[in-house]
């Protein structure tokens, strides 16, 4: 018996990704990033008591 496994190959293989980016992506990973900021921004906001009480010590 003998077992083709020539669709592995071919299937998976990073030969034939044809390396189109879906133009949304970028928005996507900006929106990601542009969040990821502003998220650390409040949360300092948030504590910056706490922060600025332990700094002065």
């Amino acid at each position: 018996m003998i077992i083709d496994y020539s669709f592995l190959i071919n299937g998976f293989s990073l030969i034939q990704i044809s390396g189109y980016i879906d133009p949304g992506s970028f928005t996507a990973i900006m929106a990601m990033i542009i969040g990821g900021i502003a998220g650390v921004g409040m949360t300092l906001k948030m504590y910056w008591y706490k922060i600025k009480e332990k700094m002065s010590k």
